[in-house]
């Protein structure tokens, strides 16, 4: 055989399609065990700053710090969790994107009360942000794709279901009227 038959054979088999999706969810793995490392961290560094704050400071100082830190927690939890899902679905879900904004916006809300440093025009413009993103992220399941197919088996399923009261459904209707009587 020719020497050079088989670098191109081999060549030819190669797809790089699929040797670059396995680099890429490879390096999609390192990313999450990353992001959990960092969410630990964060966690345990946020116990630890409590704890200091209580031992030295006023309840009060304490509670503000504390409800400040824990909702910036939990926006990033809500980012991390639409990185990962993004890894997993390979598609950027507008609902996850929505719900950490929700969560960023209703911690705005919250600590600007708590604090007492927003003016009501603030609370009132991030209330109707909040009300309209609502609205988006309801609209976005309703007419997902995925919901759609959903339902649409659904439907189907339950029109080629024998119904127990004795009525014919449609589908089987239909099938009676074409099949000949014998």
């Amino acid at each position: 055989m020719n020497k050079d038959y088989f670098p191109t054979l081999t060549w030819s088999r190669f797809d790089a399609l699929t040797f670059f999706n396995q680099i890429m969810d490879f390096f999609f793995k390192l990313l999450i065990l990353f992001v959990v490392l960092v969410l630990g961290m964060g966690l345990a560094r946020l116990f630890w700053e409590v704890w200091k704050i209580m031992a030295v400071s006023d309840l009060k100082e304490a509670f503000s710090f504390t409800v400040t830190n824990l909702l910036t927690f939990f926006v990033l939890m809500e980012l991390f969790k639409s990185l990962v899902e993004y890894f997993r679905e390979h598609r950027l879900k507008l609902t996850f994107i929505i719900d950490a904004t929700l969560v960023f916006i209703l911690r705005e809300v919250m600590i600007g009360l708590y604090q007492r440093q927003s003016t009501p025009l603030q609370i009132a413009a991030l209330a109707l942000l909040a009300l309209v993103l609502g609205a988006v992220r309801t609209l976005a399941i309703i007419y997902s794709p995925m919901e759609r197919r959903m339902v649409e088996t659904l439907k189907r399923k339950t029109a080629e279901m024998p119904r127990g009261d004795g009525q014919k459904t449609k589908s089987q209707t239909r099938d009676s009227a074409t099949t000949p009587v014998h």
